[in-house]
């Protein structure tokens, strides 16, 4: 199964998927890799950065990008911990920290079809300096409290 893995892995390292560039991860576990998209694409974005609508780079035409720290602090998910002193590593914290993560997704979601986006990103950047539109305060009005 290792070695399936590990084929595979070295098959998107050496191909690339979908505007996906796959950068073998260094050390002993081969079969870590981690992607940074921007092959065939303007738009420089971490898979991790985005939130909702496209994901491939070379899909993004009208992308968004949110605060999302800003964001977090702002939904009632939040605000409870902070209130009752909350760990987030414990099991409350964290089941909080996830409704608060998909009440944001929710949101940008619904701002991204009313604004014309096609993707919102925690954060994005254009090889030759396009801007990208800041939704944080629509977003975080479509939060609820």
């Amino acid at each position: 199964m290792i070695k399936i893995a590990m084929a595979m892995g070295l098959l998107l390292a050496s191909t690339g998927t979908a505007g996906v560039e796959m950068v073998q991860a260094s050390g002993p576990d081969q079969a870590a890799l981690t992607s940074r998209e921007s092959l065939g694409s303007d738009w420089v974005v971490k898979a991790a950065d985005h939130i909702c609508g496209v994901s491939a780079a070379r899909q993004i035409s009208n992308p968004a990008k949110v605060s999302y720290e800003t964001l977090m602090d702002a939904t009632p998910e939040m605000k409870e911990m902070k209130r009752r002193g909350i760990d987030k590593d414990s099991a409350r914290g964290q089941t909080l920290v996830s409704a608060a993560s998909d009440r944001i997704q929710t949101a940008a979601n619904t701002v991204m079809g009313e604004k014309g986006h096609c993707s919102v990103w925690k954060t994005i950047s254009h090889k030759k300096g396009q801007t990208v539109t800041d939704i944080t305060e629509a977003v975080k009005a479509k939060l609820g409290s």
